[in-house]
């Protein structure tokens, strides 16, 4: 078997291993092919960016449909969060790496060299060419079939532990969407000198307190009590 025999070969065994028949194996090769490798074999490619910019949307789409049907109940601010951290290059790095894409990337020898397996920016790209390439071959029933399975867990992760880092706009949004009022803070005491102080806040809604926080500046405890409110309300993994 010559040699892209043996290349047709790896790549139609690992698709197949990842659930995907393919029609046209030439389009998920040309999925799999960095920019480098064309330049590298005189190919007059790009690569796979093409098929990259057609993933990305097909991408977004699927996540924002699925997001639309399952959590219409939030507020559009949250679900724009939530649909960020799943399509951005870190996290498709990571489902690069689980579905062994590094291992199939085809790379010139520099880039093989600058250790291009291992780039979350390459990873993430072939990724998207590889969605698109999927979406060419087998149309958007499969592919959106097929990137719900993969994506399901972490969506649901993600639903019930958000990666937050502002937790006061984090609660006023979801309490926004859930009861379409507005929550208020109320520094309720410090305690220690000036140089070393200690702040206590509260979190109201109708002057009920969901929440209390401490911390080294009104801002922090304001932080602390949002994040505490969080828990109490939505029962999030926040520790």
């Amino acid at each position: 078997m010559d040699n892209e025999g043996v290349l047709r070969k790896k790549v139609r065994d690992w698709l197949e291993g990842l659930g995907i028949k393919p029609g046209d194996l030439k389009i998920y090769i040309q999925a799999l092919t960095h920019r480098s490798f064309a330049r590298q074999i005189n190919v007059q490619s790009r690569g796979n960016e093409q098929l990259e910019f057609l993933g990305d949307s097909i991408l977004s789409f699927v996540i924002t449909s699925y997001l639309f049907d399952n959590y219409s109940y939030f507020s559009e601010g949250r679900l724009a969060k939530i649909r960020a951290i799943l399509v951005n290059k870190k996290t498709l790095s990571k489902i690069a790496f689980r579905t062994k894409i590094d291992q199939q990337i085809l790379l010139s020898e520099n880039e093989e060299l600058s250790r291009g397996r291992k780039k979350e920016s390459i990873l993430a790209d072939a990724l998207e060419a590889l969605i698109g390439a999927i979406y060419i071959d087998s149309g958007i029933k499969f592919i959106k079939s097929w990137l719900i399975q993969i994506y399901e867990n972490r969506i649901e992760n993600m639903i019930n532990t958000p990666n937050i880092t502002d937790y006061k706009t984090y609660l006023q949004e979801a309490v926004q969407a859930d009861f379409s009022k507005l929550v208020k803070y109320k520094l309720t005491g410090t305690e220690g000198p000036d140089h070393d102080k200690i702040f206590h806040s509260a979190v109201l809604l109708d002057r009920k307190i969901l929440g209390r926080g401490t911390g080294t500046s009104k801002k922090e405890s304001e932080q602390n009590a949002a994040k505490n409110s969080l828990i109490s309300l939505y029962n999030l993994d926040l520790q």
